[in-house]
């Protein structure tokens, strides 16, 4: 199994970054990023579970949204005390809903009380206090700033190009939803002071070849769980530990399900019998793969191999299978590699291929070709019955003849 455990890394890469594309022209500066750098930024974020799509607004920032925001991009995001409710301050109580948060940004040195000893929750923050925030985050103090302290930081943080995309010009200026997104994604990506890595490694994020950006391939395979095998609408709320939650975002086949992910799902089910599934719990995001190609890039073909096809001599390239009479050709290494007399793959066995269309050079859509593969059996004596198995995070799932999850 561990030749499958390798390869379906490849699929489930596949499956998470298919929704983050990465805009053109991201060396900017400040408040002109380049179309589509936004979305981008804040799908990165909504991935490792730091903010989601409502912070796309010019809607203020509270102290207490900020507050959440560095604690959720720290190491301290998956501790059981930013879940605990007890009082901090005399005007956050214990019943206040994001007092763990909050109490974790004082106890950093993130964020401070007022006078009074009060943390004022809802005020908007200020582009100040942010930066004070970041800059502390980063392991940077007050005697690195020189005489004029606030000046000092405010020099930094552009040195730092942490001002990246941020409305806001002077220490006292508020913050904006968005303007926060983008000092946080800009804290993720900048190295600490003490040449540790950029601040993001903590939370398995990495920076892109050009150091502009964060590559959040790492993240996503850590966080997600699948491929699962669904046979039934009724498993569903078994298989996706948030299945209710109303703000999960799905996606079918690549695109956007926009608000319609369940009746995809059921749709799929009732049509065809069976979906392939992965989740990442903590930004709440469904992948769905079908045999339904509708308008999308992708989607998934179920049957048995009939044949293995090669160009050439070499036993460990094959370039294409048939599968239910229909040939597909074989994209990556790791595909091929799964059909060769080396792999695990063999003829007869059932498959299920997630496979992706190419584009041709003048637009049009051409054939279909196969960029993963899921193995499963059924009413087999020597292997596993209604079993797939694959990578993600090294959370492997068995699903019965039900579409139900079990131990394995």
């Amino acid at each position: 199994m561990s030749d499958y455990r390798r390869f379906n890394r490849y699929l489930a890469l596949a499956a998470a970054m298919c929704c983050i594309t990465l805009g053109a022209n991201l060396n900017v500066q400040a408040a002109t990023l380049a179309n589509g750098s936004q979305s981008y930024r804040v799908n990165v974020l909504n991935a490792v579970g730091v903010a989601d799509s409502s912070y796309l607004s010019t809607e203020p920032c509270s102290r207490a949204d900020f507050a959440k925001l560095m604690v959720l991009s720290s190491t301290l995001k998956d501790s059981t005390d930013i879940q605990s409710q007890s009082a901090v301050t005399n005007d956050v109580p214990a019943a206040y809903a994001g007092s763990g948060y909050i109490k974790a940004a004082l106890s950093k040195g993130w964020m401070r009380t007022r006078l009074g000893g009060t943390f004022a929750p809802n005020d908007q923050i200020s582009l100040n206090e942010a930066v004070r925030a970041v800059l502390k985050a980063l392991g940077y103090e007050d005697a690195d700033m020189g005489s004029d302290v606030a000046n000092g930081r405010l020099n930094m943080y552009k040195t730092l190009d942490i001002n990246e995309g941020i409305a806001a010009v002077n220490g006292g200026d508020k913050l904006s939803k968005q303007d926060a997104l983008n000092i946080i994604y800009n804290l993720l990506r900048t190295k600490t002071k003490d040449g540790g890595g950029i601040y993001g490694s903590a939370i398995k994020l990495n920076a892109s070849k050009s150091g502009k950006e964060l590559d959040v391939s790492e993240a996503m395979e850590a966080n997600l769980t699948g491929p699962i095998l669904v046979k039934n609408e009724s498993s569903l709320p078994n298989v996706i530990p948030f299945y209710n939650d109303i703000t999960a975002t799905y996606y079918f086949n690549g695109n956007n399900s926009n608000g319609s992910g369940k009746r995809y799902l059921s749709s799929q089910l009732s049509n065809y019998g069976w979906l392939i599934i992965y989740y990442n719990e903590k930004s709440k995001t469904v992948w769905a793969y079908g045999e339904d190609t509708g308008n999308n890039t992708y989607h998934c073909i179920r049957g048995t191999v009939s044949s293995i096809n090669y160009t050439d001599d070499n036993i460990a390239a094959p370039s294409s299978v048939v599968i239910n009479d229909t040939e597909y050709a074989l994209n990556s290494s790791d595909v091929k590699f799964m059909f060769s007399v080396n792999g695990d793959v063999k003829i007869g066995d059932n498959v299920i291929l997630v496979c992706k269309q190419l584009t041709n050079e003048d637009g049009s859509e051409a054939e279909y070709y196969a960029i993963a593969v899921v193995e499963y059996y059924e009413n087999s004596s020597d292997r596993y019955s209604n079993v797939i198995y694959a990578e993600g995070a090294g959370k492997y799932v068995a699903v019965d003849k039900n579409g139900n999850v079990v131990n394995n």
